[in-house]
């Protein structure tokens, strides 16, 4: 019996890479976005918890004015902070769509590849019945010819 054989598996394996590289340099690009969201909320959550602090030594009276000047100058360098990584974060974007179009190119080249691998391999399966069809009539018209005889 034969085997089902694609000509073009090579292509298909090549469309597979290529969509395998376009989907780790979108991880990657995703991955360096998620990181500067997570600072980002590092900062923010560095200015809630300063804040509280403030409150409670605000209560306590026990703040002396330059740890006031001290609270308002982290208060504006980490809110500049969130301000531009916020930047770069939004900068990211068109870089991420573009990659994200990539891989849906890549992804439908290397369907249109596979959709016609299954169609040829329905194609063999079919001629591969057909075939054992013909042997089976053969086979059956051979036996029926003896019994006449």
């Amino acid at each position: 019996m034969k085997k089902f054989k694609f000509k073009l598996e090579k292509l298909l394996d090549l469309r597979k890479i290529k969509e395998k590289e376009v989907q780790s340099e979108l991880a990657y690009i995703v991955g360096i976005q998620n990181i500067k969201k997570i600072e980002q909320e590092k900062v923010k959550n560095g200015i809630l918890q300063q804040k509280s602090d403030y409150k409670n030594k605000l209560k306590q009276k026990s703040f002396s004015g330059r740890e006031a000047i001290m609270f308002e100058q982290y208060i504006d360098i980490s809110l500049r902070a969130i301000e531009v990584s916020e930047k770069k974060i939004e900068e990211m974007e068109p870089e991420i769509n573009e990659i994200r179009e990539r891989l849906i190119e890549a992804s439908r080249e290397r369907k249109v590849v596979e959709k016609l691998k299954e169609k040829k391999l329905e194609e063999f399966e079919a001629e591969l019945l057909r075939e054992m069809n013909k042997e089976a009539d053969d086979i059956n018209m051979k036996v029926y010819a003896r019994r006449e005889n």
